[in-house]
């Protein structure tokens, strides 16, 4: 492979927005770090489609051996090592190989994938919701029961967030049979159902919720989205992370 020396500004402008929510992400390692890897399997992938045009084809396992030798040859300024930054040279490395073309058409709409996930998403955040107000019924005043009063609080506008994508970004034609009564609709009888059987909450209970709101989150994240729905998401994954981390810090000597 010829050295490329800089990745196509859109490129670099897509990996620098949700290099962060990657599930890859080392906490502390900024874009710098992980620039290398994601030109490393951006020059990987338009090699290979330069291949498949002519005829040829290698898999990214076979091209792993030389990529982690140019990694550890080339790629000293970064902190992170081959294990580390692996699976972000494969992601570049994927992407490029798909054909420009197709790509718009991806992030024009949102798929039934996608809307399955975000309302998987608002799922658990209606549930997050239902565990914090129980719990905060009969919880003493701490530190740690004090902030997830706020974020309790707060979080009722990430909710209400999910609600409108699901309402108002448009979505995949579907068959009627899985698009009975609409989505949202499904989601709210859902929660009504389980409204009806909440017990009483403990706080693992609800770090527990907010945990799997914040995977679920993090999973529609990796999908394809409409750019305003991805950024949107990105927010929302940056919020329930921090938050989840705060409380159980603060839980340590508090709740």
């Amino acid at each position: 492979m010829s050295p490329l020396l800089q990745m196509p500004e859109a490129e670099e402008a897509f990996w620098h927005e949700r290099y962060m929510c990657e599930p890859y992400f080392v906490p502390g390692r900024g874009f710098d770090q992980y620039y290398p890897a994601y030109l490393l399997g951006w020059q990987a992938g338009r090699y290979r489609a330069r291949q498949t045009a002519s005829g040829g084809r290698r898999s990214f396992e076979s091209l792993e051996a030389e990529l982690r030798q140019q990694w550890s040859l080339h790629c000293g300024g970064s902190l992170l090592d081959w294990s580390q930054v692996r699976a972000a040279v494969k992601a570049a490395w994927r992407r490029a190989i798909v054909p420009p073309a197709s790509k718009p058409c991806a992030e024009a709409v949102l798929g039934q994938m996608a809307k399955n996930s975000l309302a998987l998403a608002l799922q658990a955040g209606l549930r997050f919701a239902q565990s914090s107000r129980l719990f905060l019924t009969t919880a003493d005043s701490s530190m740690a029961v004090d902030a997830l009063r706020r974020f309790s609080q707060d979080s009722r506008k990430l909710v209400s967030e999910l609600e409108e994508l699901l309402d108002g970004v448009a979505a995949a034609p579907l068959p009627m049979a899985l698009d009975e009564g609409g989505l949202l609709q499904r989601v709210r009888r859902t929660w009504l159902d389980y409204l009806g059987e909440a017990a009483a909450e403990t706080w693992l209970d609800v770090l527990r919720r907010l945990q799997t709101w914040l995977e679920r989150t993090e999973h529609t994240v990796q999908l394809d989205l409409p750019v305003k729905v991805a950024k949107l998401l990105k927010r929302h994954v940056m919020l329930l992370r921090g938050q989840l981390q705060a409380l159980q810090w603060l839980s340590h000597g508090a709740a």
